[in-house]
């Protein structure tokens, strides 16, 4: 296995354009049997070759008037995580407490803290959940439709499957998007005149609670009734202000909560079955047996859903509404914007963030995952499991470490807080032996000091590249 842990030019102003800086290179002398160590001197092109002069600073190809530029334009806008949700964790929510915040949230930070306390044997557990929740596109099913995807020869049959995921995602978020859909009609109500708004209420009151089963008939009343009803108000009142947008906004969820309708993904299975390669697959599965599977699936546990996420983002949204102070917001609008950008279409890679109080130390952990990674052998077919994992100990420091793991085998980089130099040997002996008693074969093992954090676009570029990615927008 050829060591691919080397990391490459990320697009300047992603905001992870920090280049790595590392220490101790006298640890590359190793004899580790290696094809390509890491030069921790040199960062290099995803091809291998240097930047040219010309080329520095800016990846070709990507235009910044599209999604995708728009798309990479916020991850340079964007801050850090770890240092916003690092300075969260390890003060307790101090700001918001000492902002005079509402009992009902200060309450909900101390129920969170407490679930975030856990001893390593849970902390495997909460991993594993978290990791489950990055990504809904999971399990069988799913297995076998990146297969076909592999295999397709026709531009329609991967357009057929594209559909096919885009109402399935909207499907197994149709609880979210109603709920979405209800609070925005609360807030439009808050912007129209008294008699309008019980018009409105009266109207909302008969949307029917969450179920497959009440999909059509919710969508037909928020068609039929609801927007047109808003329709009039505009036209009569010419409001052109907030209500408009918030118009706008609802009109999307709605038609994305009608595009979920089971009936409408069970169709789109079904036209899939005009392919032979498809049909090679699922031959003796119909629209029927797919409805009765999906009418089964409890898509928040499918999700991971856990209890401390719901408090971690009423939180947040109690940061964003100003009540931790209006010096407080920007972070927690920051917080809030990554987490967005960490969810869009063109993020070919899982991305999990793990905020713990293991064994009563505070820990922030970011964990980047890739499971389809190319081996990194010329013309090799071989692929592996590629992670970049950051955390940050409170009185400890922050780490790096990089992996890659393909057949039992596995390649490592950890860069350490310089504050534990005088121990590196036990971290590097401590790393064999929990390799070794987990029946993993380290071929390769780095461990250096860290000043810089290894940049994520560095050691993904496929995330500046849309190698891998799945668009599953309306």
């Amino acid at each position: 296995m050829s060591n691919i842990l080397k990391v490459t030019t990320p697009t300047t102003g992603t905001g992870y354009e920090n280049t790595i800086n590392r220490q101790n290179p006298s640890h590359q002398s190793e004899n580790l049997s290696i094809k390509n160590p890491v030069d921790p001197t040199r960062v290099v092109r995803a091809d291998g070759r240097n930047e040219t002069n010309g080329e520095q600073g800016v990846r070709k190809g990507i235009s910044y008037e599209s999604n995708f530029g728009n798309f990479v334009q916020s991850l340079r806008d964007l801050p850090k995580l770890n240092e916003t949700m690092t300075k969260m964790i390890f003060g307790g929510m101090a700001s918001l407490v000492e902002s005079g915040i509402g009992k009902g949230t200060a309450a909900e930070i101390q129920e969170l803290f407490q679930m975030l306390e856990m001893s390593p044997d849970k902390l495997a557990e909460f991993l594993k959940n978290q990791m489950a929740g990055a990504n809904r596109l999971q399990g069988p099913l799913f297995d076998m439709l990146r297969q076909i995807m592999d295999e397709a020869t026709t531009v329609e049959l991967k357009s057929g499957i594209l559909d096919f995921l885009r109402r399935y995602n909207d499907m197994s978020s149709g609880k979210h998007l109603l709920q979405n859909i209800k609070g925005t009609l609360e807030e439009i109500g808050e912007y129209m005149f008294r008699n309008d708004r019980m018009g409105l209420e009266k109207l909302a009151a008969k949307l029917q609670p969450y179920s497959m089963q009440a999909n059509a008939e919710n969508a037909q009343l928020l068609k039929g009734e609801i927007i047109p009803y808003l329709g009039r108000y505009i036209s009569a009142t010419r409001d052109m202000g907030t209500i408009r947008d918030l118009i706008s906004l609802l009109t999307l969820n709605t038609s994305r909560y009608e595009n979920g309708n089971l009936d409408n993904v069970a169709q789109a299975f079904q036209r899939l079955m005009d392919f032979p390669t498809f049909q090679k697959h699922f031959s003796g599965m119909t629209s029927a047996d797919l409805k009765e599977m999906l009418g089964n699936v409890d898509f928040d546990k499918a999700a991971g859903r856990m209890q401390w996420a719901d408090k971690l983002l009423n939180i947040m949204e109690a940061g964003v509404r100003g009540d931790a102070g209006v010096e407080n917001r920007e972070a927690f609008v920051n917080v809030m914007k990554a987490m967005l950008v960490n969810e869009s279409v063109y993020m070919p890679v899982m991305h999990v963030m793990l905020p713990v109080i293991l064994d009563g130390v505070p820990m922030f952990s970011e964990m980047w995952v890739d499971p389809d990674e190319e081996s990194g052998n010329p013309g090799s077919k071989e692929r592996g499991v590629k992670l970049l994992i950051k955390f940050d100990l409170k009185d400890v420091g922050f780490f790096d470490l990089m992996m890659y793991y393909e057949k039992g085998k596995m390649d490592m980089l950890i860069h350490y807080p310089k504050e534990l130099a005088e121990h590196e040997s036990e971290i590097r002996d401590g790393i064999r032996k929990i390799m070794s008693r987990n029946n993993l074969e380290l071929e390769y093992l780095a461990v250096e000091q860290g000043e810089e954090s290894i940049p994520v676009s560095a050691a993904f570029p496929k995330i500046f590249e849309r190698r891998s990615s799945v668009n599953v927008t309306a």
